[in-house]
């Protein structure tokens, strides 16, 4: 059983919040309204300000065109929805924190039997012991095996001792010019050893797990989608290395080789004819022998794979595996 945070206490804390954050809005509304008939009577003129989402600039149409307001005349009201949704929320994170402290001291084959927290309403405190004993009906370290319910219970029980401080800052005190919570708590548990992780260690844990899970699956699709666009490249590539075979077949037949011939006698360049052609027809092997795997992997990709794997994974890092530019 987990702990859940009473009633009263839940009711209370939304109370609290709401109260203190519709009174510090409607004492700067106020403020706000003061300036707007201080700059009226002394036709001053009247900035545009913003602000923001709890309270409500409400515009008058005036009939002629004002030097102090321009043809508004604004006031200023508390967005009284937006103020119980933020007072709510932040009851809630108070909540949640201090359900998570207790589940700190807990693991999921204990359960909580009683609550006694009570609210100091003078300094917002709220301070008592959670009671809870292991949820097991099976055997209890040092007790005979026909130990009754209770005599498990007494063995196993444990407490847990909560003080727990909060207050709330407004305006411009405030560390977001609205509405700030802070919190300070202690908690210590009295009684048997917990014995494994907490529930709250379990929930992290099991958060993180899911994370990772995530993160990697993000990973997969990635690759398994950047696998299917280069599972394509033996068909685009054999086209490419077929146009560059006949290129550089061309350039050794008698006009290519007369063209390499005139091109370097232009710049006034040695022309070795040997060299020439067999650096062309050694690149042609290569191209060749690499347009004769990509024929193959058309049909049968289980080495284009596992090359994929070891990192050979682009275009050009499959060209320069054949020595190909």
């Amino acid at each position: 059983m987990t702990f859940t945070t009473p009633n009263h206490i839940s009711h209370h804390l939304v109370e609290t919040v709401t109260s203190a954050l519709i009174a510090e809005v409607q004492a700067t509304c106020k403020q706000k309204n003061i300036q707007v008939d201080h700059h009226k009577a002394e036709g001053i003129r009247f900035p545009y300000v913003s602000t923001g989402r709890y309270i409500i600039r409400a515009e008058k149409r005036l009939e002629e065109r004002s030097t102090v307001f321009g043809w508004d005349e604004p006031r200023f009201y508390p967005h009284y929805a937006n103020i119980v949704d933020e007072a709510h929320a932040q009851a809630l994170s108070t909540i949640n924190l201090l359900e998570q402290r207790i589940g700190q001291h807990m693991t999921d084959q204990e359960y909580i039997y009683k609550t006694d927290l009570k609210i100091n309403y003078s300094n917002q405190l709220i301070e008592g012991r959670v009671y809870g004993c292991t949820y097991d009906y099976g055997n209890v370290a040092g007790l005979p095996a026909d130990a009754t319910v209770q005599e498990k219970k007494e063995a196993t029980k444990f407490e847990i001792y909560v003080r727990m401080i909060w207050n709330y800052r407004y305006g411009e005190n405030s560390a977001n010019g609205h509405l700030t919570q802070y919190t300070q708590f202690r908690s210590e548990r009295h009684g048997t050893e917990m014995i494994g992780k907490s529930k709250v260690q379990r929930a992290t844990d099991e958060e993180k797990a899911k994370k990772a899970a995530e993160k990697q699956a993000a990973l997969d699709a990635k690759q398994q989608a950047k696998w299917e666009r280069f599972a394509k490249l033996p068909v685009q590539m054999e086209k490419w290395l077929t146009k560059e075979i006949h290129s550089w077949a061309g350039m050794i037949t008698s006009e290519g080789l007369a063209k390499a011939k005139a091109d370097c006698d232009r710049n006034e360049w040695k022309f070795d004819q040997d060299w020439y052609i067999n650096r062309s027809k050694t690149n042609i092997e290569k191209l060749a022998a690499m347009r004769t795997d990509c024929r193959v992997w058309q049909n049968n990709n289980t080495y284009l794979k596992q090359l994929f794997k070891e990192g050979v994974d682009t275009r050009q890092k499959l060209k320069d595996l054949y020595g190909v530019c």
